[in-house]
């Protein structure tokens, strides 16, 4: 039978603590491509008697690693204990549980507030915020578009997500590592070993569970959007949309030096399609061919945009690709439930000339 199997690490302790944990959480990503990226999080339950609370400590750095049945296993969070809460049991206490909450390091180097910190770089200052932050090192695929420098007076978080409000990238976490992408390598990152559908093989995951979310629902249906740059604010209008569904304002504030007009239009356009869908899937890991599974865990531990089918009822079959922009995994010893919010690859509109997934040449008619 395919599994998840799990591992729980104290780095800081050096104990494997994996025989003590009862059941796991763990989120990563952000709701939608519109959210501020603000980290992840996790949660442990632990036995709670014994002692066994000497092992887990606030502020130890803790490690979960994740192996596919006769796959390799991949560290899929690295985070630190902000707290433990006890649930006290009558008798002996065998039954005593202890919640152990983590938050990752990026989580908590986005709170340290910068006082008259000099940015100097136009295209990598994600990668000069990490310089200064001793939890975390995040490497930086250069942003595109400049963004304004000079001497600031921010909140780490606040600034990184200016960053990408302009340049309109993405966050993903690879064996406990971070790493922002700019739009601009996003043809490099599509996963094609394994794909998402109705029926499970050795190169398909089964969903077992799938939620269309269109327009309001989704909170990605705008047909107006105000975007403020360092030294501008400018107003964009999907004029189609908005006569049929009204105005819907959507408003970001960028680092943005320049290009803020087209930003403004990018967000207005790319988000006033009411009938644009995400996708809320969900399956179980037993469920799964044990190859495909492999594949998956790849994929769970270096977020790629990836191919899924599904079919409406009494309609024809759709296929395309979706970032997994947010991935929930709750495991026991018997089973991992993954849940995962989907955007497709039109809300990212990043189009390439010559890529097979975002490109815009039809090569079969060009013959090549």
């Amino acid at each position: 039978m395919p599994k998840l199997t799990w591992r729980v690490f104290n780095y800081t302790q050096s104990l494997d603590i994996t025989q003590y944990v009862r059941s796991l959480s763990y989120t990563q990503g952000r709701p939608t491509p519109l959210s501020p990226y603000s980290g992840n999080s996790a949660s442990i339950t632990m036995s709670s008697y014994g002692g066994i609370e000497q092992y887990v400590s606030v502020n130890d750095q803790i490690l979960i690693s994740s192996t596919p049945t006769g796959g390799i296993g991949r560290y899929v969070f690295n985070g630190f204990v902000t707290s433990r809460t006890f649930d006290d049991n009558p008798g002996d206490g065998v039954n005593s549980t202890m919640t152990v909450s983590l938050n990752d390091a990026m989580l908590q180097a986005g709170q340290a507030n910068l006082q008259n910190q000099s940015l100097v770089s136009a295209n990598e200052q994600i990668e000069e915020l990490t310089l200064l932050l001793p939890q975390v090192y995040i490497s930086e695929v250069g942003n595109t578009i400049d963004m304004s420098t000079g001497t600031f007076t921010t909140n780490v978080g606040q600034r990184i997500n200016e960053i990408i409000a302009g340049d309109r990238g993405v966050f993903y976490v690879s064996n406990g590592q971070y790493f922002y992408l700019s739009p601009s390598v996003f043809g490099d990152y599509v996963n094609t070993l394994v794909t998402i559908g109705r029926t499970t093989s050795a190169s398909q995951i089964a969903y077992q569970d799938l939620v269309r979310v269109e327009a309001a629902s989704n909170s990605l249906f705008y047909t107006q959007a105000t975007v403020t740059g360092s030294a501008s604010t400018v107003t964009d209008t999907a004029v189609l949309s908005a006569f049929y569904y009204g105005i819907r304002t959507f408003t970001a504030t960028t680092a943005q030096s320049n290009k803020v007009s087209a930003t403004a239009q990018w967000y207005a356009r790319t988000f006033s399609d009411p009938e644009t869908v995400m996708l809320n899937l969900s399956f179980t890991d037993v469920a799964q061919n044990e190859l495909a599974l492999r594949l998956a865990n790849g994929l769970f531990s270096q977020n790629k945009f990836v191919e899924v089918s599904y079919t409406p009822p009494g309609g024809a079959s759709v296929t395309g690709y979706f970032w997994p922009e947010q991935m929930t995994f709750n495991a026991t010893p018997d089973k991992t439930d993954i849940s995962m919010i989907m955007t497709p690859l039109t809300y990212y509109n990043n189009f390439i000339l010559d890529d097979a997934v975002f490109g815009v040449l039809d090569t079969s008619r060009l013959g090549v």
